[in-house]
C-alpha cells in the first residue's frame, strides 16, 4: 500500500480538525497548514482571494501536507491534489458547545475564529444542507481519494492511533 502523504481535512468550525491536523503532522512528520492562518492577515482582515489561491497552490505543489479547513471556493484545488480527504461530520451541537469552548482558550497557532456570531451558527446548522451535494460530486469526480468520514471523536482519536501501530 503506498503511504499516504497529502491529507486534506474539512467539516464543521468546531469539530476538531485543527487540533487534528496537528497531531496527524506531528505522528506523520508532515508540514501541517490551517487555511485560516493564510486566508487571514494577522489583524483578521481577510487576504485577497487571489493571493490565498496562490499560496493554497503553493502548499499543494509541496511533496506531502495537511491542509484544514474548509474555503469551499477553492474546496476542489485540494480535492483534486489530495491522497486523502477526510470530512469531520460530527453533530452540530458538539461543534456549536466547542466553538463556544474555544473563545476561552483560543490558539492562536491554528488561526481563526475570535468570536461567534449569528453567521456562524448559521453557516455550522446550514453546512450539511448547502455543501454535501458539491462534495459528492468531487468524491465522484475524483474517485482516487480515499474519502474518510468521521463523525465522532473516538473516529479521530481510532485513526490516529491506527496510524502509529501501523507505521501508515
Amino acid at each position: 500500500m503506498t503511504k499516504q502523504k497529502r491529507f486534506a481535512l474539512i467539516g464543521l468550525p468546531g469539530s476538531g480538525k485543527s487540533t487534528f491536523a496537528a497531531k496527524l503532522g506531528k505522528l506523520l512528520n508532515i508540514p501541517v497548514h490551517h487555511l485560516d492562518k493564510h486566508m487571514f492577515e494577522p489583524d483578521g482582515k481577510k487576504r485577497d482571494k487571489q493571493e490565498f489561491i496562490s499560496i493554497q497552490k503553493a502548499i499543494l505543489d509541496e511533496e506531502s501536507w495537511i491542509v484544514e479547513g474548509c474555503s469551499f471556493s477553492t474546496f476542489e484545488m485540494r480535492f483534486a491534489k489530495t491522497d486523502t480527504l477526510i470530512y469531520f461530520h460530527f453533530p452540530r451541537s458538539v461543534c456549536i458547545w466547542r466553538i463556544f469552548k474555544r473563545l476561552f482558550n483560543h490558539n492562536k497557532a491554528f488561526g481563526g475564529l475570535r468570536a461567534v456570531n449569528w453567521g456562524i451558527l448559521k453557516y455550522i446548522w446550514n453546512f450539511d444542507k448547502e455543501k454535501r451535494e458539491r462534495i459528492e460530486e468531487l468524491k465522484k469526480k475524483y474517485p482516487h481519494v480515499n474519502f474518510l468520514i468521521f463523525s465522532s471523536q473516538s473516529n479521530a482519536d481510532n485513526y490516529l492511533l491506527a496510524l502509529r501501530f501501523n507505521d501508515c
